[in-house]
């Protein structure tokens, strides 16, 4: 992939700011917040504090030797490398690219770290060409990724104990199906666009027309951007000849929750056709693992029938803690069909490019607790348990 394409895919996928990222990690029927805040980092100027905000960090309940770290940001940060031999991959790295790649199984994931600020790594699965940018530092050789960077693209679950100060990276409670990377090839080339469209592919599934049914959805979303995007790259036409335009379409995924019969993915699709800059699409795909039915938003929060105002105060008051940040005006409620992902933590709302600020912002997300919106003791997810 052009250096060009990297950065820009960079930009365009880059989360809105670290205030609606906060990483939370699911307990024993609560919800806890990873540790790290800025005050903390600025008290971690000693040794005796550095070793206090030490995290400690488990595979599967058996400690690796090396801690994590809290970044500038508040997040915290594993090392990857014994991460990923922990739980069974392969590393190599590139001192070239500053790139870290991680392979176990089918699953190949590339972390490309920020080689000027030293403050971010942009990840990629099974070479997509999209991806996400998460916290990350190089410490004395050692590189240190978020740990959703890790859970995410390689179908983990983090575990926090906050008497110990230990994150416990597990499968437990995931659920038992395999999931590899397709890829879609445009019926037409030409020399000069690119294509690069991947799409996840499950099997293991007790019932075989569920898995049917969800593979043809994650498939039939890929296939409609690819012809969607062609269209317009044919009414365009070339580019100029003596110009050095690429035209570019590629989607990705990554999942981000797969437990309790459960499974939701988030695809982006970007495309660029010309112009200052591309431009990407957000589609949150969640599927009963039961029967293969896709989850809409109403049918979670269905307990609530005021569920839509509960969700806008929540929205209005995180958007009005940061005005300088989106559009005057911009958010009028969300729609009844609106665009979500599930998370260990609960519900994340999120909107395209420009739809509530500009487009440097990225895809405004919004996490929300189901604790926020449901009656206490409900659970929604409950009913697609096997």
């Amino acid at each position: 992939m052009k250096t060009t394409q990297n950065n820009t895919s960079k930009l365009h996928l880059k989360k809105i700011s670290a205030f609606l990222l906060a990483t939370t990690l699911a307990t024993v029927g609560t919800v806890a917040v990873l540790p790290g805040t800025s005050s903390i980092v600025q008290a971690a100027t000693t040794k005796a504090s550095t070793a206090k905000l030490a995290i400690h960090v488990q595979v599967e309940g058996k400690a690796i030797a090396t801690t994590g770290i809290i970044s500038a940001n508040g997040s915290s940060l594993l090392p990857l490398k014994d991460t990923a031999k922990a739980i069974g991959a392969t590393v190599t790295y590139s001192n070239k690219d500053k790139k870290v790649t991680v392979t176990k199984g089918k699953h190949k994931v590339s972390f490309a770290m920020s080689a000027v600020a030293n403050d971010g790594v942009f990840v990629t699965l099974d070479n997509s060409t999209v991806g996400d940018s998460y916290d990350a530092k190089i410490v004395n050789g050692t590189s240190y990724v978020a740990i959703k960077a890790v859970t995410d693209q390689l179908g983990y679950r983090a575990v926090w104990n906050g008497s110990t100060r230990t994150v416990n990276i597990t499968k437990e409670g995931i659920n038992n199906i395999d999931i590899t990377t397709a890829t879609l090839k445009p019926t037409k080339t030409n020399s000069y666009t690119e294509t690069n469209i991947s799409y996840p592919v499950i099997s293991g599934l007790d019932n075989a027309e569920a898995e049917v049914a969800i593979n043809k959805a994650f498939k039939a979303h890929a296939q409609t951007y690819l012809e969607q995007t062609q269209k317009q790259a044919k009414e365009l036409g070339a580019p100029p000849k003596d110009s050095a335009i690429q035209y570019e379409m590629d989607s990705g995924y990554k999942i981000t929750y797969n437990r309790n019969g459960v499974l939701s993915v988030v695809v982006t699709d970007y495309e660029y056709l010309g112009g200052a800059h591309g431009g990407s699409t957000q589609t949150g795909m969640t599927f009963s693992l039961k029967d293969g039915k896709q989850i809409q938003l109403s049918d979670l929060l269905k307990s609530n029938s005021n569920y839509r105002k509960d969700i806008d105060k929540i929205i209005n008051t995180q958007m009005n803690k940061n005005k300088d940040l989106y559009f005057a005006d911009s958010f009028k409620g969300i729609a009844a069909n609106q665009g979500y992902y599930l998370t260990d933590s609960g519900i994340t709302l999120y909107f395209q490019q420009y739809d509530l600020a500009p487009y440097a912002a990225g895809m405004p997300e919004f996490p929300i607790t189901f604790k926020q919106v449901l009656p206490s003791g409900v659970n929604p997810l409950d009913a697609y348990k096997a």
